[in-house]
């Protein structure tokens, strides 16, 4: 490959689309890098809440591989729940449902008839994307999880880089038959994530209940007072990032053999109002863009001001362990009366740039007075 894509590039394309997350990113940027030039690509396991950016980040490789043609035979990438992976046919092993699924990817994105040098080039270059991975875990609410363990074995052959004869359907003299193909699973990049709910309840508890040598910092905070006067407070936060260790994802029932096979463990970063407010501005699938559709489709102007941007951000930044999906549920509960009935709001005016229905801070404080 001679204009070789360098991790800095790769970077700057998912950084577009995943906001907030620099450090992985990174990370990220070189496992993709090795991936596509066939050096050994360290697998990635994503930890963090819900709404952080994994199904984002995700999305956004996939981009990464659509918007570079040359990349073609890297295109092959598959986005599954880990517990799809449960075998849909009786003696059907995990790692053949797996190979399943990404031949039916494969044949959607390449067409259907290809010869079985083409379908295993195009299955051991592929990227596999797991989400939910914390739902495997050897342990659900301290009881064995046995389906959980099986996928987790199943997953750790296919990390291990092991030799898998996989049978399928393929083109030979113009004619289809039966061949078992020889994958080399070593060569498959995984990009594994989950939310770890109970992981950050079980390292605070291990902490404050001091099993262990650990002990939650306490920072100094200041605090401006409405008089103008400033307030410097002792407070005490907890973030999982700074605490976690992988004795603790053994404890959550994650296998050390399984997690071992990850070049790299990553926490996502909790959206602060900044990352959210620019998801609400820019993101192609922020509530604030479909509302705008929606809108302009009954004629009508939405106009939302800065500060109620900034207050709904906000309001949002304080929900942490759910990020992204506050701001959803928080923007949609707001407009959702507006929507009904845009004309009976005291909000709509006719303007001299036309219908003109206006979200100002008022608006904002007003509804998350009412749901506060």
């Amino acid at each position: 490959m001679e204009n070789r894509i360098l991790p800095t590039e790769i970077n700057a394309f998912l950084a577009a689309r995943v906001l907030g997350q620099q450090e992985l990113l990174r990370r990220i940027s070189v496992s993709l890098y090795k991936h596509i030039h066939g050096l050994p690509a360290p697998n990635v396991l994503l930890i963090g809440n819900s709404g952080t950016g994994k199904t984002t980040l995700m999305q956004a490789v996939a981009a990464f591989y659509e918007a570079h043609p040359e990349l073609d035979r890297f295109r092959l990438m598959l986005i599954i729940n880990a517990n799809t992976l449960s075998p849909e046919i009786e003696g059907e092993d995990r790692t053949t449902r797996l190979f399943k699924k990404l031949e039916a990817r494969a044949r959607v994105t390449f067409g259907g008839a290809m010869t079985a040098a083409q379908l295993k080039d195009y299955l051991e270059n592929a990227t596999v994307c797991v989400d939910e991975v914390d739902k495997i875990s050897a342990r659900v609410s301290g009881k064995p999880n046995v389906e959980g363990i099986t996928t987790q074995y199943a997953l750790l052959t296919l990390l291990e880089g092991e030799e898998f004869l996989y049978r399928a359907t393929v083109l030979e003299d113009g004619q289809e038959v039966t061949r078992e193909i020889p994958l080399e699973t070593g060569k498959l990049l995984f990009i594994c994530g989950g939310a770890f709910e109970e992981l950050y309840d079980q390292v605070y508890n291990c902490i404050v209940n001091r099993r262990d040598d650990r002990r939650l910092k306490e920072v100094s905070e200041v605090e401006r007072r409405p008089d103008g006067t400033m307030n410097v407070r002792t407070v005490t936060r907890f973030r999982l990032r700074e605490y976690l260790r992988l004795a603790d994802m053994f404890a959550f029932g994650m296998m050390p053999q399984f997690i071992a096979r990850f070049g790299a463990v990553a926490m996502l970063e909790e959206l602060g109002r900044d990352e959210l407010r620019q998801i609400l501005i820019g993101s192609p699938n922020s509530p604030l863009r479909l509302c705008l559709e929606y809108f302009r489709h009954m004629g009508i102007r939405l106009l939302v001001t800065d500060q109620a941007i900034t207050a709904i951000a906000d309001a949002a930044a304080k929900n942490a362990r759910i990020g992204a999906r506050a701001l959803r549920e928080i923007f949609n509960g707001l407009i959702a009366p507006y929507e009904y009935d845009p004309y009976g709001s005291a909000r709509y005016a006719e303007t001299d740039k036309g219908p003109t229905l206006t979200i100002d801070l008022e608006a904002v404080m007003e509804y998350l007075g009412q749901t506060g």
